[in-house]
């Protein structure tokens, strides 16, 4: 599941209020399947649907939108494409250009959002890997503000595999907002417990930068970080998104 906020507006604006979008990864491999899960989600009131790229590939992008509009569902997030420091079995250059060819299919789906693994330190220096890494994302922000996609770059592993994510030294979304570009979002990853059941640090600033929480699915505490997401979520909904922010248990 993952939390975004639909219009771009940041809470700190106490003349606007944002919407808090929900959007649940998208299960179905064939057109048959999509038709039922899509009738499903719309009586639930879910709005938007993350997918990857294996299902666009074995249902097609045209087939995958035509079924979603008939029920007023959108594609929040496209997964994924990266790996620039080769953790994830390519080259800089292949990784580029896959990121590249993903950023189409992104933009010709109507995502909003690509999510970009950089890749982690691996074998090479920090000071390598960083560089590798904000080469890359540089190199191809232009490319994205054509397409209009931004890139969610994971702060931690989305995978827990702990060969997709880069960990800067220090604070993550610091290192994200010194690339000064709107196209980069920080994507927080809520998986595992925390003895006082809150979500990671950082969580407001990531939404409230345009960013995005995603409870992991393959976590065995996915039915409870949900259930505190929601409830977080549900708090925020009732107070407008701005206001009662004071009021939540600080991290």
């Amino acid at each position: 599941m993952d939390v975004f906020l639909e219009r771009e507006s940041e809470w700190t604006s106490s003349s606007v209020l944002s919407r808090i979008a929900v959007s649940v990864p998208m299960k179905s491999t064939t057109i048959d399947g999509l038709i039922t899960e899509a009738e499903s989600l719309n009586s639930r009131g879910i709005r938007y649907v993350s997918v990857r790229r294996q299902q666009v590939f074995r249902m097609g992008e045209h087939a995958i939108q035509d079924v979603l509009s008939d029920y007023g569902i959108g594609i929040s997030s496209l997964g994924f494409a990266g790996g620039f420091t080769g953790t994830m079995g390519l080259s800089f250059d292949r990784a580029a250009e896959d990121v590249r060819r993903a950023t189409d299919l992104a933009s010709e789906l109507s995502a909003r959002f690509l999510v970009v693994l950089p890749g982690n330190q691996g074998l090479h220096t920090y000071n390598h890997a960083e560089k590798t890494v904000r080469l890359a994302l540089m190199d191809l922000l232009y490319f994205a503000e054509r397409q209009n996609v931004q890139y969610l770059v994971p702060t931690d592993t989305v995978f827990g595999c702990e060969t997709d994510a880069f960990r800067p030294r220090g604070c993550a979304l610091q290192w994200l907002r010194r690339f000064g570009s709107n196209v980069v979002r920080p994507l927080i990853v809520v998986r595992g417990t925390t003895v006082s059941c809150k979500l990671p640090n950082g969580w407001r600033e990531s939404l409230g930068e345009g960013g995005c929480l995603r409870v992991c699915d393959r976590c065995n505490n996915y039915q409870r970080n949900s259930r505190l997401l929601k409830n977080i979520v549900s708090f925020l909904t009732r107070n407008g998104g701005v206001s009662g922010m004071e009021r939540l248990v600080h991290d």
